[in-house]
């Protein structure tokens, strides 16, 4: 048995959107996956978010579409 890591309320100031800090917080979350043996990092946003729904996919999650949910799976 693996562990799997759920991201929980992603956030960046407004003042500091626009400068990739979203994506350097999914990459590190990703690593402490890699890091600590994790099988899957999974998180949810709503259909509605356009910013977090053009994000996920582009740092590699994979949606579920009946759910809206997102899953990364680390590498084997």
């Amino acid at each position: 048995m693996k562990r799997l890591w759920l991201l929980n309320d992603l956030y960046v100031l407004e003042p500091f959107r626009g400068k990739g800090i979203s994506r350097k917080l999914i990459e590190a979350a990703k690593k402490l996956c890699v890091d600590t043996n994790a099988c899957s990092l999974i998180l949810e946003t709503a259909k509605t978010n356009e910013i977090g729904n053009s994000l996920y996919p582009g740092a590699g999650f994979v949606l579920d579409e009946e759910h809206n949910f997102y899953s990364w799976d680390t590498p084997q």
